[in-house]
C-alpha cells in the first residue's frame, strides 16, 4: 500500500450511451460513480487533476456513511488500510504537543470502531485519510463494468434538452469531446464549474475566516513529546493549531487560523509548525500548503433540469465536527436509488424532485453543527497564562480544561448528528402524524416512524436489518398479523420497482419495528409504515415513487409511537 494515492486512469472518452455523467473524482464523485455502476447504470466519470492525493484531507468517515460502504461491499477495507487499525482515534487538547495535556476525548481505534455507537449500528467511524479512502472508493468503482473512469478532463460547458444533457470536455492534451447523458451529477467540489454554468448561487456566509493549511512529514514527533498518540492534537498556543494524523506515525496535516493578510513563505510555516510542537529543532518537512477559507453556505438549488449538485458543489462547511464530506456522501446514498428507478423504471418526476426537498434541509442543518462546532472553538483561551509554570499557570490551565470539556466534547460525540438527520415533509415519504422527534446533535434515539433511519438490529441470521436494504425496497414485516398480500408486490413491479417482503416478526429486531408493515427505501430510511388496507400496497407505491403526492393519500399510513 502506498503512502500517496496514485494517479488515476486516464486515456480517450470513447463511450457510447451514457445514464449519468459524473462531474469530479473526488470521494462523492466515487462515490457516486461506485453507487450508480452497483445499480448496474451506464456511468462516465470524469475529473480535472490526475488522482494523485498530494494534500489528504477529510480523514473522519462517520458511522452513517460507513453503514453507506458496508451496503457497497467495503466498509472493512479501512482495516486494511495504511493507517494502523489499532491506533486510537483519540482528540487530545494541549498547550502544546511538548506542553501540557488539558483533556482528552478517548475514542476506539478502526479495529474496534463498532463499539462506540453502543449498539445502534452494525458499523461505527473511522479514521480513513484520503490516501487509501479515495483509493477504496476508486478500486470498487473500476470494479464494476458499467463505470468508466477518465482523469485529467475538465468539463467546460454544460447544455440540456428534455431529453438529455451535454457536456464538452476537455483533456490535457487540447483535446475536445461532446458527451451526452440522460443526467449529470455535479461533484467538482466548492468552485463547481457545473454550479456556475447553470447559475446556482450559494447562500450562507462565505469566507469567514482564512487558514493555512499544511501536509507535513516529522519523523520523531511520537517519540519527542510525552503524550499518548492521538488521532488529532489540539494545541492553543501560541495560535491554536491541529494536528491530525495520516498514517499513525510521521504523517500529519497541521491547520492553523492566518491574521489578516498573512501568507506564510515556507520557512514561516516551518516555525509556526514548531512553535505548536514547542521543540524548535524537530525537523519538519514539508510536503504541500494551501491557504483555504472556512465557508457556512448551501446551494439554493440542488436540481436544475437533469443536472444536479452534490458535496461541496451543494454545500460548504466548516470542517470542524468532520461533517462535509460526509453530507456529500449522505447525498450519493439519497440521489442514487433514485436516478437508478427514474431510468430502469416508472418513477414519477417527484421522486427526483424529492433529493433537494430532502438533502438540503440535511446541509442547512450540519453547517449550522460545523459552525457551532467551530464558534466553541474560538472561544478556548490562547493566552500566554497557559504556558506559565506555577499556579498562575495551573490555575490557566485548569481554566482552559474546564472550558474544553463543557463545550468542545460535542463535536466528537455526534451520534446525533450521523445517524439522527431525518426528510421531515419529504414529498415521497407518507407521514404517520406523530410528532417529530427533538434532533440532538449527541444522541440518537432509533425510531421507525417514516422520514427516519430505519433502526439497526441483528437478526438471527448474524445480519443487521441494514443488511437488507440496498437494491430495492424492503416491505418488513413485523408483528404476527396476517402476511401482506401479493399486491403489494405487484404494486411495485408494474412500475418498475423491486420489492422484497421479509418477515422479521419472530425476531428481536420486531420491538425496533412496532407497526404491522414497514415499508424501507432503498437508502434505508423508513418511507411507510402502517397496516395493509384496501387498497395501501397503490397508494404507497405511488407516493413513494414519485407518482402522487403523500397529501393524496395521508390516511394510508396511522400514528404508531415506537
Amino acid at each position: 500500500m502506498t503512502e500517496l494515492g496514485a494517479a488515476g486512469p486516464t486515456g480517450d472518452i470513447e463511450v457510447g450511451e451514457i445514464d449519468v455523467l459524473v462531474v469530479g473524482g473526488g470521494p462523492v464523485g466515487l462515490a457516486m460513480s461506485a453507487d450508480l455502476g452497483s445499480r448496474g447504470l451506464r456511468v462516465l466519470t470524469v475529473d480535472a487533476g490526475d488522482g494523485a492525493v498530494n494534500y489528504p484531507t477529510a480523514e473522519s468517515i462517520d458511522a452513517r456513511s460507513m453503514e453507506w460502504l458496508r451496503q457497497l461491499g467495503i466498509a472493512q477495507a479501512v482495516e486494511r488500510s495504511g493507517f494502523p487499525d489499532d491506533y486510537p482515534r483519540d482528540i487530545a487538547f494541549v498547550t502544546r504537543l511538548a506542553g501540557a495535556e488539558l483533556a482528552r476525548f478517548r475514542r476506539p481505534g478502526n479495529r474496534e470502531r463498532r463499539e462506540s455507537t453502543g449498539g445502534l449500528s452494525p458499523e461505527g467511524p473511522a479514521w480513513w485519510p484520503k490516501f487509501w479512502f479515495d483509493i477504496a472508493l476508486r478500486e470498487r468503482a473500476m470494479e464494476l463494468p458499467s463505470v468508466h473512469l477518465r482523469y485529467q478532463w475538465r468539463c467546460v460547458d454544460v447544455a440540456q434538452s428534455e431529453r438529455a444533457v451535454s457536456a464538452r470536455l476537455v483533456g490535457a492534451d487540447g483535446g475536445v469531446r461532446e458527451v451526452r447523458a440522460r443526467y449529470l451529477v455535479a461533484c467538482d467540489g466548492a468552485r463547481s464549474t457545473v454550479r456556475r454554468a447553470i447559475g446556482v448561487t450559494m447562500q450562507g456566509t462565505p469566507a469567514e475566516a482564512v487558514w493555512e493549511g499544511a501536509f507535513v512529514q516529522i519523523p520523531d514527533l511520537l517519540d519527542r513529546i510525552d503524550l499518548e498518540p492521538a488521532a488529532q492534537f489540539y494545541a492553543l498556543r501560541p495560535r491554536r493549531a491541529i494536528f491530525g494524523s495520516l498514517n499513525g506515525k510521521d504523517l500529519w496535516r497541521v491547520t492553523y487560523p492566518l491574521r489578516e493578510s498573512e501568507n506564510p513563505t515556507p520557512d514561516e510555516v516551518v516555525s509556526t509548525i514548531r512553535d505548536g510542537i514547542g521543540v524548535p529543532d524537530i525537523p519538519v518537512a514539508v510536503r504541500d500548503a494551501r491557504l483555504w477559507s472556512g465557508h457556512t453556505v448551501v446551494a439554493s438549488r440542488y436540481r436544475h433540469g437533469r443536472v444536479f449538485l452534490a458535496g461541496d458543489a451543494a454545500h460548504q462547511m466548516w470542517p470542524s465536527g468532520g461533517h462535509g464530506m460526509n453530507t456529500g456522501i449522505g447525498d450519493v446514498h439519497n440521489l442514487g436509488w433514485k436516478l437508478a428507478a427514474t431510468l430502469t423504471g416508472d418513477a414519477g418526476v417527484g421522486l427526483l424532485d424529492s433529493y433537494e426537498a430532502e438533502r438540503r434541509p440535511v446541509a442547512v442543518r450540519n453547517t449550522a453543527r460545523a459552525a457551532a462546532n467551530y464558534q466553541a472553538d474560538l472561544a478556548l483561551p490562547t493566552d500566554a497564562e497557559l504556558d506559565e509554570p506555577g499556579p498562575t499557570g495551573d490555575m490557566a490551565r485548569e481554566r482552559a480544561a474546564t472550558q474544553i470539556r463543557a463545550t468542545r466534547e460535542r463535536e466528537w460525540r455526534s451520534l446525533g448528528v450521523q445517524l439522527g438527520y431525518r426528510y421531515e415533509d419529504s414529498p415521497v415519504v407518507v407521514a404517520d402524524g406523530s410528532p417529530e422527534p427533538p434532533d440532538e446533535p449527541t444522541v440518537y434515539e432509533p425510531t421507525c416512524r417514516p422520514g427516519h433511519r430505519a433502526p439497526h438490529a441483528y437478526l438471527p441470521d448474524g445480519r443487521s436489518t441494514l443488511d437488507l436494504f440496498g437494491a430495492g425496497f424492503v416491505l418488513l414485516l413485523s408483528t404476527l398479523s396476517p402476511a401482506p398480500s401479493q399486491e403489494w408486490i405487484n404494486s411495485f413491479a408494474a412500475r418498475g420497482a423491486a420489492l422484497t417482503v421479509v418477515d422479521i416478526s419472530r425476531s428481536e429486531a420486531a420491538d425496533l419495528y412496532p407497526a404491522d408493515l414497514v415499508l424501507v427505501r432503498p437508502d434505508g430510511f423508513i418511507a411507510w409504515s402502517g397496516k395493509d388496507t384496501e387498497n395501501a400496497a397503490n397508494e404507497v407505491a405511488a407516493v413513494v415513487l414519485g407518482l402522487a403526492t403523500a397529501q393524496d393519500h395521508a390516511g394510508v399510513s396511522e400514528r404508531q409511537p415506537c
